[in-house]
């Protein structure tokens, strides 16, 4: 977990009692502690897509490494977004042309006045175009003035979300939902970038964010996902570089949609509200290693539930890297 998080609200944290726990303050302060592993979780039915709503704290189970855990703290508010746009500017195929693009300037104008964006692309390199703003104005002449396509270049997966979870923590929102949204045509590609997979992973795990991706549907991202994205299997294979979208959304808990141009902004939508509506769970991990090591962790749903709404899809992060202790971070720097 992302230690910077934790330091500020210990001691308003300690202070706090049980019964003022669903406070709008203590729910900052919880998602800053640093002994707190936090889940956000959304529950669909499967049958209709529908988001299961009216659900408790005792309709949930978490498991670490196959150990069952107690829920600490539970809520469901309606808790302010802060979305970091990521869009795919490389390879042969468009996925934010001028329809995109209006498409996009509408969804953002759905979100509500707390919510914030930032805009970041991708290619060979990442960039940052917009810093986190509520400003919807400033936003849609961002989102016009994007860069041109870069035809040349790749799609490095692992650098652009690195950087968008290490910007992610400039956040202004501590205690509501954060969010990486992907527009490209792929799900997966090469990536020779500095960046690995597994640091990038990392990053994105002790941001706290959750990653989605909105796949454009066209004849040619279906073509590019074929020369571009099908090798990726066999560099893993072969121990060479490659990076994954769908990697990245599978491990937090996101969504990866495919839209055809005209669907994009309500498939925009859908996927902010359902990262604004998520459950938000808390728990202490029986394990007290402070190792730095990864956690798999589990989440189930109640049969009670399942017997009431049929079968349920949970989307949840499905691991954490345990926060280190002084002595072995110290350890690691004078190696």
């Amino acid at each position: 977990m992302n230690q910077a998080w934790f330091l500020i609200a210990a001691l308003a944290l300690s202070l706090s009692s049980p019964s003022s726990l669903q406070t709008n303050s203590d729910d900052q302060s919880l998602r800053l502690r640093a002994d707190l592993v936090l889940v956000d979780v959304l529950p669909v039915q499967k049958r209709t897509g529908r988001i299961i709503g009216d659900l408790k704290r005792e309709d949930f189970s978490i498991v670490e490494d196959g150990v069952q855990q107690k829920v600490e703290y539970f809520s469901k508010d309606k808790l302010p977004v802060s979305i970091v746009l990521l869009v795919d500017r490389a390879g042969c195929v468009n996925p934010f042309n001028q329809q995109i693009r209006e498409a996009t300037i509408r969804a953002i104008g759905h979100l509500k006045p707390e919510d914030e964006i930032a805009i970041m692309t991708f290619s060979n390199k990442v960039e940052l175009v917009q810093p986190f703003t509520r400003d919807r104005k400033l936003i849609a002449d961002r989102i016009i003035g994007v860069e041109r396509q870069h035809r040349s270049e790749q799609h490095y997966f692992n650098a652009a979300v690195y950087e968008a979870s290490e910007y992610m923590r400039k956040a202004a929102n501590p205690a509501g939902r954060r969010a990486i949204i992907a527009l490209t045509s792929l799900e997966a590609s090469i990536d020779f970038s500095k960046i690995s997979e597994k640091e990038a992973l990392l990053s994105v795990l002790e941001s706290g964010a959750v990653v989605s991706g909105i796949l454009i549907q066209s004849l040619g991202g279906r073509f590019e996902q074929g020369i571009r994205g099908k090798p990726t299997s066999l560099l893993r294979h072969l121990g060479l570089r490659a990076g994954s979208l769908k990697m990245f959304v599978e491990e937090t808990g996101g969504e990866l949609v495919g839209a055809p141009p005209d669907q994009v902004d309500a498939t925009l939508n859908r996927v902010v509200e359902n990262i604004a509506a998520t459950y938000s769970l808390a728990y202490v991990s029986t394990n007290t290693a402070r190792d730095g090591k990864r956690r798999r962790i589990g989440v189930q749903i109640s049969p009670d539930v399942e017997k009431r709404e049929g079968k349920v899809a949970l989307s949840a992060r499905r691991s954490y890297y345990a926060a280190k202790s002084e002595a072995q971070s110290a350890t690691k720097q004078n190696d």
